[in-house]
């Protein structure tokens, strides 16, 4: 908001964070993580912006008076101390919905009246695979822990969680009086790149395919090899313990997300059924098999018991599927996760005992 008279400028920011905030950590994991509005200078606000090599989009508004006394009141009052903490959510209340919501209340609900009826047909999914996509570790970790709360289509409205989105809706909000709210927009600095890029999510299907057929191909070649060297036995050993460990690992952390945290995008996780913590049933056996050619006992038992439920979940998701039971967009993890767990559990089979104990 710039003052006409005195031409000072205050930048309002919805997206600062305190490390140093008690229990920061603890906040971040159980996603009760508390984030700041903040008053800047506007103008070395933008500055500092360009100084890092990043683009910054100017949208002058056409506001009234009223609506601009509003909104400024509204600014001020939501960086008092005593206010200026909110409860952040990745999707539904950031630094992005705040500012979209601000502008809501000066523009009396003419941008929520404008875009919450229509929508582009995209998810909270859809967007996040395509602005993370650039960051393998980032892409690959949110959407396997995302659940079926992320797979609901959006309206405009809420699609305002992106800033650029935020930007477009109000290039194309035009006022009661028919006028377009947007009034001038430059980018910084001059010689950016002004264009718009709408990403669009990667397919992954036919790599996680062609991935998962590769390892659990690799898989049954090691189980081959076992039955010939001492060398063979052992690998197959340490890998079966290894993809045992990270499976149930992986389950456990997903189970972890639902029901101990308030991560609510990651609820209903169908991806449970894929990463089975009941692999760790398994690891004694594969741990027998370091130093036996059968796995005897008990252990076989637990081990067969433990590699069926997992077996059973993934036939489970695959149904699913078919019978569209579940709407969340997985069918990548199926695709890699399916055979790897059918020939791991095969594998298995082979070197328990028959009726142990």
């Amino acid at each position: 908001l710039r003052d006409p008279d005195s031409g000072r400028s205050v930048s309002y920011n919805f997206g600062y964070f305190d490390f140093a905030q008690q229990d920061f950590l603890l906040r971040f994991v159980r996603g009760r993580m508390l984030y700041q509005a903040v008053a800047l200078d506007g103008d070395a606000d933008l500055s500092g912006y360009v100084e890092d090599g990043r683009r910054v989009w100017l949208q002058e508004l056409r506001l009234d008076p009223a609506a601009v006394a509003t909104l400024a009141a509204y600014l001020a009052e939501q960086v008092r101390p005593e206010n200026r903490d909110y409860r952040y959510d990745y999707y539904t209340i950031n630094c992005s919905t705040r500012v979209r919501d601000a502008l809501d209340l000066a523009l009396g609900g003419a941008l929520r009246k404008a875009t919450q009826h229509r929508s582009h047909g995209w998810t909270y999914r859809r967007f996040t695979r395509a602005y993370a996509q650039g960051v393998p570790w980032l892409y690959l970790g949110t959407d396997l822990a995302l659940g079926q709360p992320v797979d609901q289509p959006l309206s405009i409205w809420d699609e305002g969680f992106i800033p650029g989105e935020l930007k477009r809706q109000i290039r194309d909000l035009k006022l009661a009086d028919g006028q377009p709210l947007l009034l001038s927009e430059q980018v910084l600095p001059a010689t950016a790149d002004s264009a718009d890029h709408w990403p669009l999510p990667p397919d992954w299907r036919a790599p996680f395919a062609a991935l998962g057929i590769v390892l659990a191909g690799l898989l049954l070649a090691l189980s081959r090899l076992s039955e010939l060297y001492l060398w063979g036995r052992v690998a197959l050993a340490l890998s079966g313990a290894g993809l045992s460990l990270v499976l149930g690992a992986a389950g456990l952390v997903l189970t972890g997300l639902w029901l101990g945290t308030d991560h609510a995008a990651a609820y209903r996780n169908e991806n449970l059924l894929l990463l089975s913590p009941s692999w760790w049933l398994t690891l004694p056996a594969w741990i027998q098999l370091l130093w036996r050619e059968q796995v005897l006992g008990r252990t076989a038992l637990i081990a067969r018991i433990g590699a069926w439920i997992a077996f059973g979940l993934v036939v489970f998701a695959t149904l699913s599927k078919v019978f569209r039971s579940f709407e969340q967009s997985n069918i990548e993890w199926l695709l890699l996760l399916g055979p790897l767990v059918l020939v791991l559990r095969l594998v298995l089979a082979r070197r328990c005992a028959a009726g142990s104990p």
